[in-house]
């Protein structure tokens, strides 16, 4: 393959496998995988005009904001050894759980946000000056503006990774966190699942590892901590993505199954890493 590594430039990639019509590649020097060739932006439409049903939320909103909130609520601890206040914007803010869970803790808080009905939702709950509803540019803010940036499973959606680092970057103050969660290509999870690893998705372009992660970032960002991410789930949100992404029939026998377990059972909260990655890095001023 000769598709070039965006971080390394090395080409003559090696195909891992296939997710759906899309090869898998991986980078034999920096072992970064992304899949070939790039869904076009008609299919990239249609995917996240209702991303969010996957998470069950029009069922149970109050369930998924509660799940929500317990997973940004450990990562913002972990922020807030770093800078405890100041403005933050969380790129890819989806339904908006991340800004309530900031605002409580007095962050000024905005979002930028490309789907929808994440868009709908937070306008309605910050007003449309704190939501940007396209993909984030240099114009949106002024240079120096945000003591912190949150990118929780957005990276991995980008067509054009350095474009964005720069614009990161750019309205980020000196010395600002930048906080990163996304899949993890090392991780023991994705070593079981092999190519059946839930996060092998069309709509997930860049898949990172904790040894190449930091090298887009080198010169421009100095890593204070990486660990494993976790996520506050249940049983329910789990069979729910299942039965939104498997078309097995194996697989949809075993929901079938776990849903006819007691709410109590299902709906019990738990924290679990699925094979991702949770790093802040701090802006090096150049």
């Amino acid at each position: 393959m000769s598709r070039k590594c965006f971080i390394c430039g090395t080409a003559n990639s090696n195909r891992k496998g296939a997710i759906g019509k899309y090869s898998l590649l991986e980078c034999p020097k920096c072992g970064l995988q992304f899949i070939d060739p790039v869904p076009d932006s008609d299919r990239l439409s249609a995917i996240y005009s209702d991303y969010y049903k996957a998470w069950g939320i029009d069922d149970s909103p109050e369930i998924v904001s509660v799940m929500k909130k317990g997973t940004f609520s450990g990562y913002l601890e972990k922020i807030r050894n770093h800078v405890r206040s100041g403005r933050l914007l969380d790129v890819g803010c989806a339904t908006g759980e991340f800004m309530q869970v900031a605002q409580e803790k007095g962050f000024d808080v905005y979002g930028a946000e490309i789907s929808p009905y994440g868009i709908k939702r937070c306008q309605e709950l910050f007003g449309k000056d704190k939501i940007i509803t396209s993909s984030l540019s240099k114009d949106h803010f002024p240079p120096d503006y945000f003591d912190v940036i949150t990118l929780a499973d957005v990276i991995e959606h980008l067509s054009e990774p350095a474009v964005f680092w720069d614009i990161i970057y750019n309205v980020l103050k000196p010395n600002g966190i930048l906080m990163i969660v996304t899949p993890d290509t090392s991780s023991l999870f994705k070593k079981l699942m092999g190519m059946r690893w839930l996060h092998y998705k069309e709509e997930h372009i860049y898949y990172y590892s904790r040894f190449n992660i930091a090298l887009p970032l080198s010169g421009w960002f100095e890593v204070v901590a990486l660990n494993s991410a976790y996520k506050t789930l249940n049983l329910k949100y789990c069979l729910d993505v299942l039965r939104s992404y498997s078309k097995n029939v194996v697989t949809r026998s075993i929901i079938q199954v776990f849903d006819h377990l007691p709410n109590r059972v299902i709906l019990y909260p738990f924290k679990i890493n699925i094979g991702e990655l949770f790093v802040i890095f701090r802006k090096v001023t150049v």
